[in-house]
């Protein structure tokens, strides 16, 4: 009967030395999961930066032509107003007769 006690213990030992590398190694796992998922967080929070910056410079290079083309317009309307200020004049009238007469309906 010693001799199955001692082998019953002996199983247990085994089994508890078992259990424990069993823990460790699913404790390792754990850590190499949270790191890859830390690292794909990463990954990804930087190419949104990348990507938010690539829009912010296009965005103003946008807002630039846009400003460069209302000045050009600009002038181009200053010349048409110095060369034919008489059409300018009737052209304002115009507006502001049409205008005034689309609010002043209600």
């Amino acid at each position: 009967m010693a001799q199955k006690d001692t082998a019953a213990q002996a199983d247990t030992e085994q089994l508890s030395k078992q259990i424990e590398m069993l823990k460790n190694d699913i404790a390792s796992i754990s850590q190499t999961l949270t790191d890859m998922g830390a690292q794909r967080r990463d990954e990804a929070v930087e190419g949104m930066r990348r990507t938010a910056s690539e829009l912010r410079d296009r965005g103003q290079a946008r807002a630039a032509e846009a400003r460069e083309y209302a000045e050009d317009t600009g002038h181009q309307v200053a010349d048409a107003v110095r060369q034919q200020p008489a059409t300018a004049v009737g052209l304002a009238v115009g507006l502001g007769f049409i205008l005034g007469f689309l609010t002043s309906r209600r």
